[in-house]
């Protein structure tokens, strides 16, 4: 299954709609802990997802959080 990354992105003053937007939204992603930097200033959040493609990835987001998001396919890289 590919991987994607999902970065979202949002205004200071949005930091609770991003949350609320949750609320009643049926998602495997629900529940759990996204990485955030909105206690830094940075106002962002990040998930990595497997999908079938860069669509359904962003269709595991609620409306508001995923039309402010953008999505990149990824896969782990070796380090030496």
């Amino acid at each position: 299954m590919p991987t994607f990354a999902l970065h979202h992105s949002h205004c200071p003053e949005e930091c609770a709609i991003a949350i609320a937007a949750w609320k009643g939204f049926r998602s495997p992603l629900r529940g759990g802990r996204p990485l955030g930097s909105c206690v830094f200033g940075g106002h962002r959040l990040s998930w990595i997802v497997e999908a079938t493609d860069a669509d359904a990835a962003l269709a595991q987001l609620p409306q508001f959080v995923a039309v402010r998001t953008r999505v990149e396919r990824v896969r782990e890289v070796p380090l030496p």
